[in-house]
């Protein structure tokens, strides 16, 4: 019974079934959106708080340690990561995969409403929460540049103007403005003139608190009209502010400017940054987990010029660091390649087939197929991406296979005289089964992929499932409409018909001469099928061999690096740096960047996190753009790693400050949140044991070794504070409160914003501090009096001393443990695994005290979760296919028969890698499922056609394998040199982004080639293992016969 026959006898309907598929498919590709990378919505949430003038030690006592344990009790909690700096404090919460982004954000703002009745009262606000993306590098920067406007004016159109409109854009998580801080009224108090008036910083604040008053005063009635009351309680200008009198001292009224400087400013005067020479304030823009990069960046560029029209005239706006752009002409290089493939599949069919009716028919079904992809990837929400595309490339080779071997049975029924439509539906029949086998046996390769809930199944997943769906569609077509056209369009050309070209006869002549080599090396692999038997076994051992060599010379990594035409730098210096001399430093570095042939544009920015309220402390950053890489003007030559290491040799000379250059990449970060290098691991302290020397004896030691550049800590960034030892006695006997004294101390130095100006469509802080003058030394601390509780005037010298004290700018913990981050970048050609190896040969060096531990994150997490999980997937892969070969085929022998040509694709996969010194990497784990499933077809052809052949002609083992791999060679042949010619493109590597599609056709042309020459010897050997078997037992048996006969024998002649 052949299920597929009504649809081959109707081959317009099918024909337009096919039609109405491929509208369909393009209609669908015209929807789906383009991105770097499938879609990663972790489950994960950042909590920021700030609370200026705040150490990071009262930060994560105060701040950090309550918003924690409030944290830690959401279910569901996967890991949890705080950091404490100099005014700031940050939870990043990542949740197991069973929760949803949105119920997690809901539990976290509750969680946040809980904790507050712990944090301090003083904070400007309550901590806000965002969904956070895996992904930490922003999709695109805004950057505002004016030769007129002032930096608070200018910061001011930021944040009210284009902050809420860029944020409304479909796909935009959040908008941070960095680069200033908002409008405020500074106002820098005098201490001598304080002292000589008789007042303190905290009579200062309470008379601005009192004197700036916006609240309603209700209304006015007569019983016919009504009227608002209004009083002009509230404070607008500085002017306003400088005559505001705050006390009468003998008769003498005492203004704000008699004490103090009065003027407009930022909240906070350090905050800066540059985009080249001109100072700039920008929006850093992140994309929520869900939304698609590209869709997201093309909407706000479309918003640009509106955006532009509302702004000053001498206001430029330029777009910058758009990885976007890298992520399009990628994606485009791809499918240039899809192009190429696609026509080298036809050339290899037309050159086999030589017949253009038949190739067109094959061809057939690789539109088809993509075009039933595109529908599902749109069905499922999936996008246009680097794997999803890969995946379409290499399908090309799986869906002509199977047209191929339909059309080769068909041709070859009609070449024994049956009319179209009967060689149509009995070359259907006869290989119906083999196209299911081959396209479930696929299925189950990939199934694994479908369970599992890490980066790297995630990663996998939408590779695999557009695969199999080509597939799977593909095997339809070939069963449906490519027998249908063949009964419609082919005809039977007896022999001689026609007279063949020259180079046709010329293929003829090398088709017939390659099928002879085969059959007499055929002939002796059969002869001598023993030795064949142990081929298997042999590569497997060789596998691993190669394997070994690999990882020894090339090394590993998680994602092969690309050439992103984007750079990121960090910039520290010596923990104490004034914010003056870490801006002058940070220029420096910039303009060395600037300078740099390859460089198209940079935006350099004081702090690590632009727009997050934390101090700067002393780091910056910065994000750099390289010129388009080619040969043109205007272009670059070298490759992102030779900039990256031109510039580090420049950097390195630089004293007094440590500069660490990376390429920017699509999937970074998901660490711990530090930027102090590419990779990271932490120390982690799960008894309170103190970190500090062990982290700095670990830092020491990897700076000794030459494999690593730019490592850095937290404890490099110790800073010394000026501790004011309060004299609790002397403070009693005085009758001053040691709350009056803090107060007092952040009033002065803490930039505290004791009042708030209400504008129309705003509101500006009023910030309180002590003049720059006065905040040079320690002893200006002594300085500051306080009013005891009897209204004497106290200096701070009669109740305290001062002494140094060192405290960390930056407090670590992980799942509200004690933890310590390490950075580090790579010296040239050194790998990431290694580099992994020689941190846990370090931390074993270092013989750290029980309690302590070393955890990776970041991108050697990820690189440890593909070790572990990678070698599970392949195994879950093969028993997936065994199980499924063995209910196809109802035996537990055949099954290993086509799972013995898997180790002749590995070796020849590792092979390929350690002659290029590619890296193993997931493109390299894609590769071999690949090889799983291509090689394993071969057998299958060879394995059915035998079993029929035993089956319905009663033809012995030895006969139905050979004349199966004789009749099955061309097909073979054909699909094999089909797949090779998909993954040509790929191992080539031409275009951008060809860093990471490379490994993966190295691996695939290398397996593909070694795999066809051997498993083809190899495959009708193992066939007749269970034959052999057979035979040797009833030969033993005819043995035992004989012996038993003739003792008889020998027993009745001696009677």
């Amino acid at each position: 019974m052949n299920i597929f026959a009504p649809l081959i006898r109707r081959p317009v309907g099918t024909s337009l079934l096919a039609l109405g598929l491929m509208l369909a498919g393009l209609w669908a590709y015209l929807l789906l959106g383009v991105a770097a990378l499938p879609s990663l919505d972790f489950p994960g949430v950042y909590v920021v708080a700030s609370q200026p003038g705040a150490s990071a030690q009262t930060m994560a006592n105060t701040v950090l340690a309550p918003l924690e344990r409030h944290l830690g009790r959401i279910p569901g909690v996967d890991e949890m990561y705080g950091n404490a700096s100099e005014g700031q404090a940050s939870v990043m919460v990542r949740f197991t995969f069973d929760r949803t982004a949105d119920s997690a954000a809901r539990d976290v703002q509750a969680a946040i409403n809980a904790a507050a009745v712990d944090l301090p009262t003083g904070m400007p606000s309550l901590p806000q929460y965002f969904k956070f993306d895996t992904s930490q590098i922003p999709i695109l920067f805004l950057t505002l540049t004016s030769t007129g406007v002032p930096q608070d004016q200018l910061f001011d159109l930021a944040d009210t103007m284009l902050k809420p409109a860029v944020a409304q854009i479909d796909g935009v998580a959040q908008v941070q403005v960095f680069g200033g801080t908002p409008h405020a009224v500074r106002i820098e108090l005098d201490n001598g003139a304080l002292a000589a008036k008789g007042l303190t910083t905290n009579d200062v604040a309470n008379a601005l608190r009192a004197a700036n008053v916006t609240s309603p005063q209700g209304t006015l009635s007569d019983g016919h009209t009504q009227m608002t009351v209004s009083a002009s309680d509230s404070l607008q200008t500085p002017a306003e502010f400088a005559r505001l009198l705050i006390s009468v001292k003998n008769g003498t009224p005492v203004r704000l400017s008699d004490v103090a400087r009065v003027y407009s400013g930022q909240q906070d005067e350090y905050q800066a940054a540059w985009f080249n020479d001109a100072r700039a304030v920008g929006l850093q823009i992140s994309k929520r987990p869900e939304a698609n990069a590209v869709a997201t960046v093309e909407a706000i560029r479309a918003r640009l010029p509106q955006l532009r029209a509302s702004l000053p005239s001498s206001v430029t706006m330029t777009p910058v660091f758009d990885l976007t752009q890298t992520t399009k002409s990628a994606l485009h290089e791809v499918q240039v390649a899809l192009l190429i493939s696609i026509a080298m599949v036809v050339l290899v069919m037309l050159v086999f087939l030589r017949r253009l009716r038949p190739t067109l028919i094959a061809t057939l079904s690789v539109p088809l197929s993509l075009a039933g992809a595109f529908v599902v990837m749109w069905t499922l929400g999936y996008t246009l991406n680097t794997l999803s595309l890969v995946a379409l490339v290499l399908c090309i080779g799986f869906v002509v296979d199977d047209a191929i071997v339909v059309i080769e049975n068909i041709v070859r029924h009609m070449e024994r005289g049956e009319p179209p439509m009967e060689a149509a539906l009995a070359g259907v029949r006869e290989i119906g089964f083999t196209v299911v086998s081959i396209t479930l046996s696929l299925v189950a390769v990939f199934a694994p992929l479908l369970f599992g809930n890490n980066m790297l199944i995630m990663l996998l997943r939408e590779f695999s499932v557009t695969l199999t769906a080509a597939v799977v569609i593909s095997a339809l077509v070939s069963l449906t409409l490519t027998p249908a056209l063949c009964a419609w369009m082919l005809t039977h050309e007896p022999e001689h018909a026609r007279s063949p070209g020259r180079i046709e006869r010329a293929v003829e002549n090398f088709d017939r001469k390659l099928l002879h080599v085969y059959e007499r090396a055929l002939d002796w692999a059969m002869h001598h099928r023993r030795i064949m038997r142990w081929q298997p076994l042999t590569l497997l051992i060789l596998t691993f061999v190669l394997g070994f060599a690999v990882a020894k010379t090339a090394g590993g990594t998680f994602m092969p690096d690309e050439d992103t035409g984007q750079l990121q730098v960090d910039i520290s210096a010596d923990a104490n740096i004034s914010p003056a001399e870490l801006t002058a430093r940070a220029l420096a570095v910039a303009k060395i960047m600037q300078a740099d042939p390859a460089v198209l544009d940079q935006l350099t920015m004081l702090g690590r996190n632009g727009g997050d309220g934390g101090a700067v402390g002393n780091n910056a950053q910065m994000f750099v753009d390289l010129k388009p890489r080619g040969s043109a003007p205007g272009e670059r030559r070298e490759g992102i790693k030779q900039v990256v290491e031109r510039l580090s040799k420049q950097y390195d000379k630089l004293a007094n400050v440590k500069v660490s250059v990376s390429a920017a990449q699509f999937l970074s970060g998901g660490g711990s949140g530090d930027k102090g290098g590419q990779y990271e691991f932490q120390l982690v302290s799960s008894n309170g044991g103190d970190l500090q020397p062990w982290v700095l004896k670990m830092v020491r030691q990897l700076r000794t070794m030459k494999e690593f550049r730019d490592v850095s800590s937290n404890f490099d960034q110790v800073g010394k504070q000026q501790l004011l030892k309060i004299d609790r006695e002397a403070a009693a006997r005085l009758h001053v409160g040691v709350g009056t004294i803090d107060s007092a101390l952040y009033n002065a130095f803490g930039q505290r914003q004791v009042s708030q100006i209400y504008s129309d469509i705003n509101q500006y802080a009023v910030v309180l501090s002590t003049g720059a003058s006065e905040r040079v030394s320690p002893e200006s601390l002594l300085n500051v009096r306080v009013r005891n509780e009897q209204g004497r005037m106290i200096p701070l010298s009669a109740l305290a001393t001062i002494k140094p004290n060192m405290s960390p700018l930056r407090i670590r913990h992980h799942n509200q443990l004690e933890a310590a981050t390490i950075g580090y970048n790579l010296a040239k050609d050194v790998t990431q695994d290694v580099g992994v190896k020689l941190v846990e040969q370090a931390a074993y060096a270092a013989r750290l005290p029980a309690g302590m531990r070393v955890d990776f994150t970041g991108a050697n997490q990820r690189l440890k979760q593909a070790q572990s999980n990678g070698m599970v997937l392949l195994l879950g892969s093969i028993l997936a296919m065994y199980i499924v070969l063995g209910i196809l085929y109802e035996s537990l022998g055949h099954p290993l028969t086509i799972l013995s040509t898997l180790p002749a694709a590995g070796a020849g996969a590792f092979l390929a890698m350690l002659v290029t010194q590619t890296q193993i990497s997931l493109m390299a784990i894609i590769a071999v499922l690949m090889l799983i499933g291509i090689v394993k077809k071969n057998a299958i052809l060879m394995v059915d056609f035998a079993l029929v052949a035993e089956r319905e002609r009663g033809l012995p083992a030895p006969e139905a394998i050979r004349e199966a791999a004789l009749v099955r060679f061309r097909p073979i042949t054909m699909t094999t040199l089909v797949a090779m010619g998909a993954a040509l493109p790929l191992a080539i590597g031409f275009g951008i982004g060809s860093e990471m599609r490379q490994p993966l056709g190295i691996a695939i042309v290398g397996g593909l080639l070694v795999s066809q020459l051997l498993t083809l010897l190899s495959t009708p050997a193992i066939y007749l293992w269970n034959y052999d078997r057979k035979i040797r037992k009833a030969a033993r048996k005819e043995r035992k016969a004989q012996k038993k006969r003739f003792k008889a024998l020998g027993v009745q002649a001696a009677s």
